[in-house]
């Protein structure tokens, strides 16, 4: 398997189906929401729950019916302007979608809005983990922690 073409998938894979507003299919669990994607063999998969301004999930890339990475999370989201932050969020990753929820340090602001991923150290495709944070008028309103490995 090419690490190279994974994180390429992966990163396309996320502004097909979040990021984008797409990719939604009948969820296999119930109570959950579900994101997919699929291209030449490689198949994308996130399932979360939310409720009560929190959620968690789970994303995994298959390569040929094979599952090779995942990545879980847990985030939360505070105060009145909760739309709002959402549409900031998918307008930072769509604008970092290079860099976002991977291994590498982003700071985006737009207005109000600014954008932080802050990665626990030096990562990789092969094992990352940290945070990313939304501040509105630099009070932190958002939070997202990841973690993900090859398998």
């Amino acid at each position: 398997m090419n690490k190279d073409k994974l994180l390429q998938f992966l990163l396309e894979a996320r502004t097909k189906t979040y990021a984008g507003d797409r990719g939604e299919v009948k969820p296999a669990f119930s109570g959950s929401d579900q994101l997919e994607y699929e291209k030449e063999g490689w198949f994308y998969r996130d399932i979360y729950y939310s409720g009560n301004a929190k959620f968690m999930g789970l994303e995994t890339i298959y390569f040929k019916d094979k599952p090779v990475w995942s990545m879980s999370y847990y985030g939360s989201c505070q105060g009145k302007d909760e739309k709002e932050i959402y549409k900031f969020l998918k307008e930072a990753l769509m604008e970092n979608w290079q860099e976002a929820r991977i291994w590498k340090r982003v700071d985006w602001k737009k207005g109000k809005y600014r954008y932080i991923c802050e990665p626990d150290f030096e990562g990789s495709i092969e094992e990352m983990t940290g945070i990313e944070k939304i501040l509105v008028n630099d009070e932190q309103k958002y939070q997202f922690f990841y973690g993900g490995a090859l398998l």
